[in-house]
């Protein structure tokens, strides 16, 4: 599993170049009879990752200025907008918040704003794509979407065509409004304080929190900071893990909450949808580690 680094910086619009990488022997490094180029950095010399000639740099720089004049041409209005650096540059993030596109989820008195996150990585890890996401207008909660993520280009081409990134903002709006209707359904599914509570011991049992997370997003669980998080159902609970995710992980392990935070709604919407895997999700923690002791004694 790829390590989880902190933001290394928000200067965005450092340039990256190809170089070819060459052995001992000072002759070009081969895979397959494709050269391996590497991808420098040119303020400070820093190898970001390798790729072949067939990988295209985009650089930020040159992504954030056509997407943005995308956001313009699409009438999309004001945005808020905040760029991060991971991983030494290998890895850049541009989060735009667009406050006045919002949605009113009913059913649990809740208000959320469009969030898209550009992605753009020079290591070969994501491709030059942006995520839909949303915001929480009470609390600023930055909320993940299980919809597939919108690319930035064509298929096969780095070219940065205004119209096709004006296509995938239209996307996105239908993205988000999805997003909103599986909120919805969350917020539909009511569980008690102790079945959250269990929800959150499985999934420290599952790896998919740790130990540590687990109880501070419990804190926030057994003791709501806001009005309309008094309800006890799936919604609530999800917002409980992207109050503490956001405030208080986030700030400096960007790409760390943003994981936990996609991993818990994942396994909260999969609750929503399917009584079996709520039903595990929900035993008792005590029952589950007899369980796993007696299928250890059987072994032996």
């Amino acid at each position: 599993m790829a390590r989880n680094t902190r933001p290394t910086s928000d200067q965005f619009d450092y340039t990256v170049e190809q170089a070819p990488l060459f052995d001992r022997n000072g002759k070009t490094v081969k895979v397959g009879g494709s050269p391996v180029l590497g991808n420098f950095r040119t303020d400070n010399g820093a190898c970001l990752g390798t790729s072949t000639e067939a990988y295209e740099i985009v650089n930020n720089d040159s992504v954030v200025e056509v997407v943005e004049d995308a956001f313009a041409s699409a009438g999309m209005g004001d945005f808020k907008r905040e760029m991060i650096v991971a991983r030494d540059g290998a890895r850049f993030y541009g989060v735009y918040d667009f406050a006045h596109i919002d949605r009113h989820i009913a059913n649990v008195g809740d208000t959320v704003s469009l969030r898209l996150t550009l992605n753009n990585s020079f290591d070969r890890s994501c491709g030059l794509n942006w995520a839909i996401g949303m915001l929480r207008k009470v609390c600023s909660n930055g909320m993940c979407s299980l919809v597939a993520d919108t690319n930035v280009t064509r298929k096969h081409s780095s070219k940065l065509d205004l119209s096709f990134i004006k296509e995938g903002i239209d996307a996105s709006i239908e993205k988000f409004d999805a997003s909103v209707k599986g909120f919805q359904e969350l917020g539909e599914h009511e569980i008690t304080q102790k079945e959250g509570a269990l929800i959150l011991g499985n999934l420290a049992m599952k790896k998919v929190l740790s130990e540590s997370l687990k109880d501070s997003i419990q804190m926030v669980w057994d003791a709501p900071t806001f009005g309309t998080d008094q309800g006890r159902n799936l919604y609530n609970l999800y917002n409980a893990a992207t109050e503490h995710l956001t405030h208080e992980v986030q700030p400096t392990r960007f790409e760390y909450a943003h994981r936990i935070n996609r991993a818990v709604l994942t396994n909260l919407t999969r609750a929503g949808q399917s009584p079996e895997y709520f039903l595990k999700l929900t035993l008792p923690i005590p029952e589950k580690e007899k369980i796993a002791q007696e299928v250890d004694l059987s072994a032996n």
